[in-house]
């Protein structure tokens, strides 16, 4: 019920913590029940997990066996085998059936793994339910396809591990017949990062499943849940300020800004929009909320250094800025039109999938005004 509602800011959001998205929720179940395999596509702090792990309950309450492998904790390839082997066969089945060097640590079998890969990825083959109905989640797919990546870095044909992988990937998506269906989610855009490495075709199976901010009375009534188990009259007005300042409506944004609210609050302030212009400003100075989207751009690679010129300049000014004029911007520093052209091209449309930006009326702005004036108070000035 809605006020039992947990204001869940940092870790998954499961159960009757988990707020809204019905109509979403029934597109995503439509989809996977016609056949299909999904891509969710959203940017950093939309709550793709939270999403992902609600389908997958729904889908267990329907009879379908379902599966969550969170793959930032499986940097290697061969923690991926163990910890799918695991999961969808269970520990049991693991340490009576699957290949002696599985059991053991990385270190200690890296070489033998090396020969014997090709064995272990048939292993997984075998072990798959094609015939039941049976959701398979992967999450944070691209951080563990550019750790493995970078572990190769240097070596004599380093793409080699991520092609047989993906080619892997896509061959038991295709199985004849089989009643396996996937959701790849990722914090950085999975389409964007193979579009760099030319491997779009290796997902080309796959539909992308946009998730958004909230819709409708869904921000409205988040609030009021909120407020609601935590005994505050938060006024019809003051949520509306309170999310037309957010602008973005993110449960996650939501749920930073309201606790900031409550603390106040409880410290003796009167609800009021001062009070909540006080909380938003207070948010700007809490990296602990936001550090990791300049992390992220690290994934940006030799292309970094220019993404954070184009948000810091985004940053400065609400309105946004032309194209022409973040052209100009790349062109002083590489002095190479064609170039210039390019990398701006590419940039534009990574951090758009990422969540950063938006393209507003002819021009790019930042898509979370909170996520702008955060970023102005850390690199804009």
């Amino acid at each position: 019920m809605m006020d039992t509602i947990k204001n869940i800011t940092g870790t998954v959001a499961e159960g009757k913590n988990f707020f809204g998205r019905i109509k979403e929720i029934e597109r995503a179940i439509e989809l996977l029940e016609n056949g299909n395999s999904l891509i969710l596509a959203a940017p950093r702090r939309v709550g793709k997990t939270s999403f992902a792990r609600k389908i997958k309950d729904r889908m267990i309450e329907k009879g379908w066996n379902g599966f969550y492998i969170d793959l930032q904790k499986q940097p290697t390839e061969f923690n991926f085998m163990k910890s799918f082997l695991k999961e969808v066969k269970g520990e049991s089945w693991f340490e009576k059936y699957a290949p002696a060097h599985l059991k053991l640590n990385y270190g200690d079998v890296a070489l033998e793994f090396n020969k014997q890969k090709q064995d272990f990825y048939r292993k997984i083959d075998d072990a798959l339910p094609y015939s039941d109905d049976t959701l398979i989640i992967f999450d944070e797919f691209i951080v563990f396809l550019d750790e493995v990546l970078r572990t190769k870095q240097g070596e004599e044909n380093e793409f080699d591990n991520v092609m047989h992988f993906l080619n892997w990937l896509r061959g038991l998506r295709l199985t004849p017949n089989s009643k396996i269906r996937w959701i790849f989610c990722s914090s950085i855009s999975i389409e964007s990062y193979l579009h760099k490495l030319n491997f779009t075709k290796k997902i080309n199976d796959l539909t992308p499943f946009k998730l958004e901010e909230l819709k409708d009375e869904e921000p409205q009534s988040l609030v009021k849940a909120l407020a609601n188990s935590k005994n505050i009259n938060f006024s019809d007005e003051h949520i509306k300020y309170m999310l037309e300042k957010l602008g973005w409506n993110l449960p996650y944004y939501i749920q930073i800004l309201f606790k900031e609210v409550v603390e106040l609050v409880r410290d003796g302030q009167t609800l009021s929009k001062e009070t909540i212009d006080e909380a938003y400003n207070n948010l700007l100075n809490m990296d602990t909320y936001f550090n990791t989207w300049a992390e992220r751009l690290s994934y940006y690679d030799e292309e970094r250094k220019f993404a954070k010129l184009i948000l810091n300049e985004l940053s400065k000014l609400k309105a946004g800025k032309k194209v022409n004029y973040l052209y100009d911007l790349l062109y002083a520093e590489l002095n190479n039109k064609e170039k210039a052209s390019e990398v701006l091209q590419s940039l534009l449309r990574q951090l758009e999938s990422d969540g950063y930006i938006m393209n507003n009326k002819e021009k790019y702005t930042f898509r979370s005004p909170l996520l702008r004036d955060y970023w102005y108070n850390q690199f804009g000035k």
